[in-house]
């Protein structure tokens, strides 16, 4: 099968996976992870989860403006109520670390 495939390819065509191949192999595996843990040094743990839990909300604001995706009013009051809560976490204080659990507990 995988000599069928590439004896039926033309040159563009191999040209085209190679250069998918450096994509994936530079930005998504190489780039990507090393400016994720570089940005999460930054920005603490806490901060850092609240980013990573909203990818779902940016993966489908991008396909709606991208792909032209439909989302009803429980999408966009979601994606609102979200966006609220990301918010309301992102700007909370930080906890005393010389305060004792039983008095800093929210």
């Amino acid at each position: 099968e995988t000599l069928d495939f590439l004896s039926n390819t033309s040159a563009d065509d191999l040209k085209l996976v190679g250069i998918v191949a450096l994509w994936s192999g530079l930005a998504v595996n190489c780039v990507a992870p090393y400016l994720q843990v570089s940005g999460q040094q930054a920005v603490g743990p806490a901060r850092a989860q609240i980013l990573y839990a909203s990818q779902p909300l940016w993966a489908a604001i991008m396909s709606f403006f991208l792909l032209g995706e439909a989302c009803g009013i429980e999408g966009f009051s979601g994606g609102a109520l979200f966006l609220v809560a990301m918010f309301l976490a992102a700007t909370a204080e930080n906890p005393d670390p010389n305060c004792p659990a039983k008095e800093c507990e929210v």
